[in-house]
């Protein structure tokens, strides 16, 4: 498996693979020309020429990116996809100097495995008022947030 930065090619396994979790409620939808606009920060897992995952890393401050729009195959699940695309941009905060990563999930388990903590929504105000402030869960958000310290 190849994590590579994701291309206009890849926009529509993205968006259908996002879809997918989305209409079960796990995952917020990205439209095409959403994602087309912040495509720079999207790596995809590549199997034999198939994205079989996608994930994406968004810088908020000098020192701190949040991990976001982690999905993996429905219909192609390879063990360790996940992992694999975190370690990643794991990997590119750390080559930009970056202090912290963060997310919020439904799946704590997993980044906790992956050496996150959780913590308060307050330790996140730039997420908060950026992107949660228009979030259909405002006010009512079940995702939890977990930060991992790189330094």
């Amino acid at each position: 498996m190849n994590i590579r930065p994701a291309t206009h090619a890849d926009i529509d396994t993205i968006v259908s693979m996002i879809a997918h979790y989305a209409a079960q409620g796990i995952m917020l939808p990205r439209s095409h020309s959403g994602l087309a606009e912040s495509l720079s920060n999207y790596v995809v897992a590549d199997l034999d020429g198939q994205i079989v995952g996608c994930g994406g890393l968004e810088q908020y401050s000098s020192s701190t990116a949040e991990i976001f729009g982690l999905a993996t195959s429905p219909n192609k699940p390879v063990r360790g996809t996940g992992s694999a695309i975190v370690e990643a941009l794991i990997e590119k905060a750390r080559s930009g100097n970056l202090a912290h990563v963060f997310a919020l999930t439904l799946a704590p388990a997993f980044f906790q495995k992956m050496g996150f903590r959780t913590v308060q929504h307050t330790h996140l105000p730039m997420k908060v008022w950026k992107d949660c402030i228009a979030c259909p869960k405002y006010g009512n958000c079940d995702e939890i947030a977990m930060v991992l310290d790189l330094n």
